[in-house]
């Protein structure tokens, strides 16, 4: 089983690899783009080598936009990283990953966490499009990791420590709308929202940390444990990896001592493993203290360790061959197949003591201070002869020397193009004016009467039998979509199926889709999928394989600036939000609940922000939530520029609204009418 540690400088990659990692991620950028948890190239090639010497690896994770004028940027740097020694590469986004495929074919693509793929449908579409590892969700409890680990067809990867989000992984949209770089999240959710009388942070979690289920986990069958948290301290990188790298060595429970080390590492508000067991969403919430920003005694002791230590990580075997009054000759072979050889002294005839293997194992195995471990004897002695084992140390350093030195090479690997793509500007008339709600009571005979081409209702919603409905089912000018939730586990995909079935009795055939496993889902059934936001599209090659799976159209994310759109080659029907609050983070857990103690989420109100505007909370499928924008996108003043983009449609998405808000804004949106709602931005577009 590998460890895989977070770095984000040189030394974080020596504090990893020193401390236990198998392996590291870490992203690059040149000296003029770089971020705070970025290596230059010239640290990346230092950090490879470093880490192939000691039998460690490296994976760069691309921490890009993924808008189209990223894409060149981020196949380039992937080239650099495989010129530089990268042993795979990480991705969260599927035009991304169709690039890298092609730009560097035989380099490893492990899927992002932040790519949501939570059901089996989805690691193994990820398989067919060459992905060679999936990160699964943190949210996951115990049996959907073990059926999904059990039948998948690639590598799995789970995270064990670090911060834990209230968001399912790429499912926040607070760091893009408030303009943060990509990388490690920046955490606004700690400091951003408030609630209750004692101004508790409602969004705000405990760090993860599954030690306690060690055992579970080592026998659950998955490729690697990961450690989060690159923009933390080298030192929490090398505490918390060498607590994990004991616990998969020994197999045994942590030690109280190794609670304490994981507790000193980063001041977190508590550690929390219930989305893994089950356990209550109120155990989970907790605000962490600031990252002592100088030196502590606890973080002095923990540089010490890894700086003057190596940690011996790659076997070597030897074989020796005593005769008398011939020098020995001694072989060393690592774990790649390199073999060196050398000579040394004369054994000569046994007075007292003949040499043993053993008593050439116990000098053998002397390889401190070097990343070898000593793993085997082949000695062939010839009776009756002795040798003084002290003869073997300088040969042995030697040889140990020179397979360090045959170690550092690079394997290069092909490069091959990406092909162009062709130009599809989409089609060059105005855009249908689409209509989501979150609830029927926000229909109304008005909404009716300006026959929105497709309405999509939660699915919940659209079988809940809300008479409400029916009228726009029995339209033949309304297209009803029922939109599926974000996420489905599999103990769900059951009732999912059910409520599916129900629909399709009422007349409705297509679905919108948040997840690209839920795309596979839904055509088993046999019904029609549209693309909805949560699928994250912000790239032309994003559009070009989501057309390959057969979806009907796709929503855009909702951080796209005008030109963005534009430029996007429409290689299938393409939507566009142009008015409503925007989705800051769909929810693993009830919010109310984890606040409260009691779910009240169908009533809730919301969670003001850092300026006091309410942020609304709504119900989401399984009890879970979703945290809305203060203000709602309004991009009427913007018609001509989303009107001539090439969409297929543009959508009101209505939330909060009561229905004849609803009608009414459509109206705005259709000229037949002058409503104006409050609290409008027009966000990045």
């Amino acid at each position: 089983m590998e460890l895989l540690s977070p770095a984000g400088s040189a030394e974080g990659v020596s504090a990893a690899v020193q401390s236990g990692a198998d392996a590291v991620y870490l992203s690059f950028a040149t000296l003029s783009e770089r971020k705070k948890w970025d290596l230059t190239e010239d640290e990346l090639g230092r950090a490879a080598q470093f880490a192939h010497v000691r039998g460690a690896k490296i994976y760069v994770v691309l921490d890009y936009s993924h808008f189209d004028l990223d894409m060149a940027a981020a196949v380039e740097n992937a080239r650099r990283a495989s010129r530089m020694g990268a042993d795979a590469l990480i991705a969260d986004d599927l035009g991304l990953i169709w690039a890298l495929r092609r730009a560097i074919p035989s380099m490893p693509i492990h899927a992002g966490e932040a790519l949501g793929i939570h059901d089996l449908d989805g690691v193994k579409l990820c398989a067919a499009m060459g992905v060679t590892r999936v990160a699964l969700p943190r949210e996951l409890p115990k049996a959907e990791l073990e059926a999904i680990v059990k039948d998948s067809p690639i590598e799995t990867e789970i995270c064990v420590h670090g911060p834990l989000c209230a968001a399912f992984q790429g499912q926040c949209m607070i760091p893009a709308l408030r303009g943060a770089d990509p990388g490690p999240c920046p955490g606004y959710c700690h400091t951003g929202f408030k609630a209750g009388i004692r101004e508790r942070h409602p969004v705000a979690m405990k760090d993860l940390c599954l030690i306690g289920e060690a055992e579970f986990l080592l026998g659950l069958g998955v490729t690697a444990l990961r450690i989060d948290g690159r923009e933390r301290r080298p030192e929490y990188c090398a505490a918390v990896t060498g607590v994990w790298s004991r616990a998969i060595g020994t197999l045994r429970t942590p030690s109280e001592e190794d609670m304490e080390l994981l507790r000193g590492a980063f001041p977190a508000a508590g550690f929390t493993d219930a989305y893994l067991t089950g356990a209550q969403a109120e155990s989970m919430m907790g605000v962490a203290e600031p990252e002592p920003e100088g030196d502590t005694p606890f973080y002095t002791a923990v540089r010490k360790n890894y700086l003057n230590h190596e940690f011996q990580r790659v076997p070597v075997t030897f074989d020796i061959s005593l005769e008398l009054e011939q020098p020995f000759r001694l072989s060393a072979t690592d774990d790649r197949g390199n073999t060196v050889s050398g000579e040394g002294g004369v054994p000569e005839l046994a007075f007292h003591t003949e040499t043993t293997q053993a008593m050439l194992q116990t000098e053998l195995f002397k390889t401190g201070g070097t990343p070898f471990r000593f793993a085997g004897l082949s000695a062939r002695i010839q009776k009756g002869i002795y040798l003084d084992p002290k003869l073997l140390a300088p040969v042995r350093d030697g040889l140990l020397q020179e397979l360090l030195e045959m170690r550092v090479g690079l394997q290069p690997r092909a490069e091959g193009v990406v092909p162009a793509l062709p130009s599809s500007p989409g089609p060059s008339g105005p855009p249908v004016l689409t209509v989501s709600v979150q609830r029927c009571s926000q229909l109304s005979p008005k909404l009716l009467s300006l026959a929105p081409p497709v309405l999509y209702v939660p699915l919940e919603e659209a079988v809940s039998g809300d008479k409400r409905l029916e009228p726009f089912l029995d339209s033949k000018d309304i297209t009803v979509c029922a939109a599926l939730p974000e996420y489905i586990y599999g103990s769900e995909s059951g009732r999912v199926a059910q409520l599916l079935l129900k629909a399709r009795q009422l007349g409705i055939t297509e679905v919108a889709a948040s997840n690209i496993g839920h795309i596979i889902f839904a055509r088993k059934l046999g019904f029609t999928v549209r693309g909805d936001l949560a699928l994250n599209v912000r790239n032309s090659n994003t559009l070009a394989v989501l057309l390959g799976l057969r979806l009907k159209s796709a929503a855009l994310a909702m951080d796209m600036s005008a030109s963005q759109v534009r430029s996007l080659e429409k290689y299938m029907d393409t939507e566009l939000v142009i008015y409503g609050r925007m989705p800051l983070m769909h929810t693993g857990l009830c919010l109310i609940r984890a606040q409260s103690g009691v779910c009240s989420c169908d009533s809730a109100l919301g969670f003001p922000d850092s300026s006091g505007f309410i942020n609304p909370v709504t119900r989401s499928f399984g009890c879970r939530n979703t945290l809305w924008s203060a203000q709602k996108l309004h991009l009427i003043k913007r018609s001509r520029e989303y009107l001539t983009a090439g969409l297929w449609g543009v959508r009101l998405s209505f939330t909060t609204e009561n229905a004849d808000e609803c009608a009414k804004i459509t109206e705005r949106y259709l000229e037949l009418g002058t409503y104006e709602p409050s609290s409008t931005t027009q966000g990045k577009f």
